[in-house]
Protein backbone atom coordinates (compact mmCIF):
# COMPACT_ATOMS: atom_id res chain seq x y z
CA UNK A 1 0.00 0.00 0.00
CA UNK A 2 2.78 2.48 0.92
CA UNK A 3 4.63 2.24 -2.83
CA UNK A 4 2.50 0.58 -5.26
CA UNK A 5 -0.89 1.89 -4.36
CA UNK A 6 -2.50 4.00 -6.80
CA UNK A 7 -5.02 6.67 -5.13
CA UNK A 8 -5.54 8.57 -8.41
CA UNK A 9 -5.69 8.79 -11.85
CA UNK A 10 -6.98 5.99 -14.79
CA UNK A 11 -5.77 3.30 -12.26
CA UNK A 12 -7.20 4.60 -9.05
CA UNK A 13 -7.54 1.30 -6.53
CA UNK A 14 -4.56 -0.88 -8.55
CA UNK A 15 -1.48 -1.73 -7.58
CA UNK A 16 1.59 -0.66 -9.70
CA UNK A 17 2.82 -3.83 -11.40
CA UNK A 18 6.77 -2.87 -10.48
CA UNK A 19 8.80 -0.66 -7.84
CA UNK A 20 12.72 -0.07 -7.56
CA UNK A 21 14.07 -1.56 -4.24
CA UNK A 22 13.66 1.80 -3.28
CA UNK A 23 9.80 1.55 -3.70
CA UNK A 24 9.75 3.91 -6.59
CA UNK A 25 7.08 3.04 -8.90
CA UNK A 26 9.19 1.58 -12.47
CA UNK A 27 5.68 1.51 -14.20
CA UNK A 28 1.92 3.66 -13.22
CA UNK A 29 0.14 0.71 -14.87
CA UNK A 30 -1.16 -2.36 -12.98
CA UNK A 31 -0.89 -6.22 -13.69
CA UNK A 32 -3.80 -7.90 -12.97
CA UNK A 33 -2.71 -10.89 -11.95
CA UNK A 34 -1.01 -8.89 -9.02
CA UNK A 35 -4.75 -7.99 -7.60
CA UNK A 36 -5.86 -11.44 -7.91
CA UNK A 37 -2.68 -13.11 -5.92
CA UNK A 38 -3.10 -10.38 -3.32
CA UNK A 39 -6.81 -10.61 -3.13
CA UNK A 40 -6.57 -14.21 -2.42
CA UNK A 41 -4.19 -14.03 0.06
CA UNK A 42 -5.68 -11.53 1.88
CA UNK A 43 -8.71 -13.49 2.07
CA UNK A 44 -6.82 -16.29 3.30
CA UNK A 45 -5.47 -14.28 6.01
CA UNK A 46 -8.83 -13.63 7.33
CA UNK A 47 -10.23 -16.89 7.18
CA UNK A 48 -6.93 -18.16 9.22
CA UNK A 49 -6.60 -15.35 12.17
CA UNK A 50 -9.61 -13.37 11.96
CA UNK A 51 -9.93 -9.27 10.96
CA UNK A 52 -9.00 -6.49 12.79
CA UNK A 53 -9.07 -2.57 12.36
CA UNK A 54 -6.72 -0.53 9.48
CA UNK A 55 -4.42 -3.18 7.74
CA UNK A 56 -5.66 -6.12 9.34
CA UNK A 57 -9.11 -5.47 7.98
CA UNK A 58 -7.81 -8.52 5.55
CA UNK A 59 -11.24 -9.28 3.88
CA UNK A 60 -12.69 -5.54 3.42
CA UNK A 61 -9.36 -5.28 2.29
CA UNK A 62 -9.50 -7.68 -0.11
CA UNK A 63 -13.19 -7.35 -1.39
CA UNK A 64 -11.97 -3.39 -2.07
CA UNK A 65 -9.48 -4.87 -4.54
CA UNK A 66 -11.80 -6.83 -6.31
CA UNK A 67 -14.63 -4.10 -6.48
CA UNK A 68 -12.05 -2.37 -8.49
CA UNK A 69 -10.89 -4.91 -10.71
CA UNK A 70 -14.68 -5.38 -11.67
CA UNK A 71 -16.08 -2.03 -11.05
CA UNK A 72 -13.66 0.33 -12.76
CA UNK A 73 -14.91 2.34 -15.59
CA UNK A 74 -18.46 2.14 -14.02
CA UNK A 75 -18.53 3.57 -10.33
CA UNK A 76 -15.57 5.86 -11.24
CA UNK A 77 -12.54 6.95 -14.37
CA UNK A 78 -10.59 3.65 -15.88
CA UNK A 79 -11.05 0.25 -16.78
CA UNK A 80 -11.72 -3.18 -15.25
CA UNK A 81 -9.27 -6.31 -15.04
CA UNK A 82 -12.31 -8.33 -16.47
CA UNK A 83 -14.06 -8.71 -19.70
CA UNK A 84 -17.11 -7.80 -18.59
CA UNK A 85 -18.79 -9.50 -21.57
CA UNK A 86 -16.86 -13.53 -21.80
CA UNK A 87 -15.77 -12.96 -18.08
CA UNK A 88 -12.26 -13.33 -18.54
CA UNK A 89 -9.07 -11.30 -17.23
CA UNK A 90 -6.93 -9.30 -19.34
CA UNK A 91 -3.25 -8.94 -19.81
CA UNK A 92 -3.99 -5.11 -18.54
CA UNK A 93 -6.68 -3.13 -18.03
CA UNK A 94 -6.68 -1.29 -21.32
CA UNK A 95 -6.13 -4.30 -23.32
CA UNK A 96 -8.24 -6.64 -25.56
CA UNK A 97 -6.39 -9.67 -25.11
CA UNK A 98 -5.14 -12.16 -22.21
CA UNK A 99 -2.39 -13.54 -20.60
CA UNK A 100 -3.58 -17.92 -20.18
CA UNK A 101 -1.09 -17.66 -16.56
CA UNK A 102 -3.42 -14.97 -15.80
CA UNK A 103 -6.62 -17.49 -15.65
CA UNK A 104 -7.09 -18.47 -11.61
CA UNK A 105 -10.50 -20.86 -11.88
CA UNK A 106 -9.35 -22.06 -8.35
CA UNK A 107 -9.07 -18.55 -6.72
CA UNK A 108 -12.98 -17.12 -8.19
CA UNK A 109 -14.67 -19.77 -6.78
CA UNK A 110 -13.42 -18.64 -3.77
CA UNK A 111 -13.82 -14.75 -4.61
CA UNK A 112 -17.53 -15.90 -5.51
CA UNK A 113 -17.64 -16.94 -1.53
CA UNK A 114 -15.84 -14.18 0.26
CA UNK A 115 -16.49 -11.17 -2.32
CA UNK A 116 -19.42 -9.00 -2.58
CA UNK A 117 -22.57 -10.77 -2.74
CA UNK A 118 -23.20 -8.94 -6.08
CA UNK A 119 -20.42 -10.53 -7.52
CA UNK A 120 -21.32 -13.80 -6.77
CA UNK A 121 -22.63 -14.78 -10.17
CA UNK A 122 -19.40 -13.05 -11.92
CA UNK A 123 -17.19 -14.76 -10.54
CA UNK A 124 -18.57 -18.20 -10.50
CA UNK A 125 -19.11 -17.81 -14.23
CA UNK A 126 -15.85 -16.26 -14.53
CA UNK A 127 -14.71 -20.06 -13.24
CA UNK A 128 -16.60 -21.71 -15.63
CA UNK A 129 -15.12 -19.44 -18.56
CA UNK A 130 -11.57 -19.71 -17.53
CA UNK A 131 -11.54 -23.64 -17.54
CA UNK A 132 -12.92 -23.62 -20.70
CA UNK A 133 -10.79 -20.89 -21.89
CA UNK A 134 -7.74 -22.98 -20.57
CA UNK A 135 -8.52 -25.89 -22.53
CA UNK A 136 -8.34 -23.98 -25.75
CA UNK A 137 -5.18 -22.45 -24.71
CA UNK A 138 -3.39 -25.54 -24.31
CA UNK A 139 -2.60 -27.01 -27.79
CA UNK A 140 -4.24 -30.39 -27.56
CA UNK A 141 -1.20 -32.06 -29.12
CA UNK A 142 2.15 -30.47 -26.88
CA UNK A 143 -0.10 -29.30 -24.25
CA UNK A 144 1.96 -25.61 -24.32
CA UNK A 145 -0.07 -22.51 -24.00
CA UNK A 146 1.32 -18.98 -25.51
CA UNK A 147 2.14 -16.15 -22.77
CA UNK A 148 0.01 -13.86 -24.57
CA UNK A 149 -3.46 -15.14 -26.40
CA UNK A 150 -6.92 -13.97 -27.77
CA UNK A 151 -9.77 -15.13 -26.20
CA UNK A 152 -10.11 -17.78 -28.13
CA UNK A 153 -7.00 -19.54 -26.90
CA UNK A 154 -4.89 -18.54 -30.13
CA UNK A 155 -1.51 -17.27 -29.37
CA UNK A 156 -1.96 -13.29 -29.71
CA UNK A 157 0.41 -12.69 -33.11
CA UNK A 158 0.84 -9.30 -32.45
CA UNK A 159 3.04 -9.59 -30.11
CA UNK A 160 6.47 -11.56 -29.65
CA UNK A 161 4.81 -13.19 -26.59
CA UNK A 162 3.39 -16.10 -28.90
CA UNK A 163 5.62 -18.58 -27.40
CA UNK A 164 5.77 -21.13 -24.27
CA UNK A 165 7.81 -18.85 -22.87
CA UNK A 166 8.17 -17.17 -18.93
CA UNK A 167 4.51 -16.16 -17.90
CA UNK A 168 3.44 -19.61 -19.90
CA UNK A 169 5.36 -21.76 -17.23
CA UNK A 170 2.60 -21.12 -14.66
CA UNK A 171 -0.20 -21.89 -16.48
CA UNK A 172 0.25 -25.96 -15.65
CA UNK A 173 0.57 -25.04 -12.03
CA UNK A 174 -2.37 -23.38 -11.81
CA UNK A 175 -4.40 -26.48 -13.85
CA UNK A 176 -3.38 -28.93 -11.10
CA UNK A 177 -3.87 -26.73 -8.34
CA UNK A 178 -7.36 -26.24 -9.80
CA UNK A 179 -7.84 -29.92 -9.89
CA UNK A 180 -7.04 -30.59 -6.44
CA UNK A 181 -9.13 -28.07 -5.14
CA UNK A 182 -12.16 -28.37 -6.97
CA UNK A 183 -12.27 -31.81 -8.80
CA UNK A 184 -10.71 -33.61 -12.39
CA UNK A 185 -12.07 -32.03 -15.89
CA UNK A 186 -10.59 -34.67 -18.39
CA UNK A 187 -10.11 -32.16 -21.13
CA UNK A 188 -7.39 -30.01 -19.19
CA UNK A 189 -5.91 -33.38 -17.40
CA UNK A 190 -5.39 -34.61 -21.19
CA UNK A 191 -3.71 -31.61 -22.12
CA UNK A 192 -1.47 -31.66 -18.78
CA UNK A 193 -0.82 -35.47 -20.33
CA UNK A 194 0.20 -33.88 -23.28
CA UNK A 195 2.48 -31.39 -21.66
CA UNK A 196 4.81 -33.90 -19.16
CA UNK A 197 4.85 -36.27 -22.63
CA UNK A 198 5.66 -33.67 -25.13
CA UNK A 199 9.03 -33.17 -22.56
CA UNK A 200 9.45 -36.36 -21.60
CA UNK A 201 12.19 -38.79 -22.37
CA UNK A 202 10.27 -40.37 -25.15
CA UNK A 203 8.92 -36.86 -26.70
CA UNK A 204 10.49 -34.54 -28.82
CA UNK A 205 10.71 -31.34 -26.83
CA UNK A 206 13.71 -30.37 -24.53
CA UNK A 207 13.07 -28.31 -20.89
CA UNK A 208 15.94 -25.71 -21.84
CA UNK A 209 14.14 -24.69 -25.89
CA UNK A 210 11.58 -22.27 -26.47
CA UNK A 211 8.86 -23.70 -28.53
CA UNK A 212 5.89 -22.26 -30.34
CA UNK A 213 2.45 -24.17 -28.93
CA UNK A 214 2.71 -26.44 -31.82
CA UNK A 215 6.25 -27.82 -30.67
CA UNK A 216 8.32 -25.71 -33.49
CA UNK A 217 11.73 -25.01 -31.74
CA UNK A 218 12.89 -21.40 -31.41
CA UNK A 219 16.15 -20.51 -31.73
CA UNK A 220 16.01 -18.99 -27.74
CA UNK A 221 16.77 -20.61 -24.40
CA UNK A 222 14.66 -20.57 -21.81
CA UNK A 223 15.49 -17.75 -19.19
CA UNK A 224 14.38 -19.79 -15.82
CA UNK A 225 15.14 -23.52 -16.37
CA UNK A 226 14.34 -24.53 -12.68
CA UNK A 227 10.91 -23.06 -13.01
CA UNK A 228 9.79 -24.42 -16.15
CA UNK A 229 10.52 -28.24 -14.83
CA UNK A 230 8.80 -27.32 -11.29
CA UNK A 231 5.64 -26.33 -13.31
CA UNK A 232 5.87 -29.37 -15.85
CA UNK A 233 6.23 -31.14 -12.67
CA UNK A 234 3.53 -29.82 -10.60
CA UNK A 235 1.04 -31.07 -13.23
CA UNK A 236 1.50 -34.28 -11.70
CA UNK A 237 -0.53 -33.54 -9.24
CA UNK A 238 -4.11 -33.48 -11.27
CA UNK A 239 -2.71 -36.79 -13.42
CA UNK A 240 -0.41 -38.66 -10.57
CA UNK A 241 -1.41 -41.67 -12.74
CA UNK A 242 0.13 -40.50 -15.77
CA UNK A 243 2.98 -42.48 -17.03
CA UNK A 244 5.29 -39.44 -16.44
CA UNK A 245 4.26 -37.97 -13.54
CA UNK A 246 6.57 -39.76 -11.31
CA UNK A 247 9.84 -39.05 -13.67
CA UNK A 248 9.21 -35.35 -13.47
CA UNK A 249 8.88 -35.39 -9.56
CA UNK A 250 12.27 -37.07 -9.16
CA UNK A 251 13.73 -34.57 -11.58
CA UNK A 252 12.37 -31.81 -9.40
CA UNK A 253 13.05 -33.20 -6.59
CA UNK A 254 16.43 -33.54 -7.50
CA UNK A 255 16.97 -29.85 -9.28
CA UNK A 256 18.92 -27.03 -7.18
CA UNK A 257 17.27 -23.93 -6.98
CA UNK A 258 18.24 -20.69 -9.70
CA UNK A 259 20.85 -18.99 -9.18
CA UNK A 260 22.10 -15.68 -11.48
CA UNK A 261 19.90 -13.49 -13.38
CA UNK A 262 16.32 -14.79 -13.30
CA UNK A 263 16.16 -16.78 -10.17
CA UNK A 264 13.04 -14.70 -8.61
CA UNK A 265 10.94 -15.69 -10.70
CA UNK A 266 12.42 -19.70 -11.77
CA UNK A 267 12.46 -19.71 -7.67
CA UNK A 268 9.20 -18.53 -6.94
CA UNK A 269 7.34 -21.11 -9.40
CA UNK A 270 9.42 -23.76 -7.87
CA UNK A 271 8.66 -22.45 -4.49
CA UNK A 272 4.84 -22.66 -5.48
CA UNK A 273 5.25 -26.05 -7.41
CA UNK A 274 6.65 -27.62 -3.99
CA UNK A 275 4.04 -26.21 -1.81
CA UNK A 276 1.79 -27.59 -4.17
CA UNK A 277 3.45 -30.78 -4.54
CA UNK A 278 3.83 -31.60 -0.80
CA UNK A 279 0.30 -30.86 0.14
CA UNK A 280 0.87 -27.46 1.61
CA UNK A 281 -0.83 -24.80 -0.99
CA UNK A 282 -3.96 -25.15 1.07
CA UNK A 283 -7.21 -23.77 0.76
CA UNK A 284 -8.56 -21.64 3.63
Amino acid sequence: MRYMYMSEGQHAGYFAWSVSPKGVKNSTGPAPDGEEYFAMALFFASQRWGDGSGIYSYAARARDILRHCLHNGKEQPGSPMWNLKNHLIKFVPEADFTDPSYHLPHFYMLFAEYGDLRDHDFWLNAASASRTFLAQAMNPETGLNPEYSTYDGAPYRSSEHRFFFSDAYRTALNVALDTEWWGKRVKLQQRLEKLQGFFSPDGPGMLGTVYSVDGVPQDQKVRHPAGVLATVAAASLAIPESTNSRHFVDLFWHRTLETGEGRYYSNLLYAFSFLALSGNYKMY
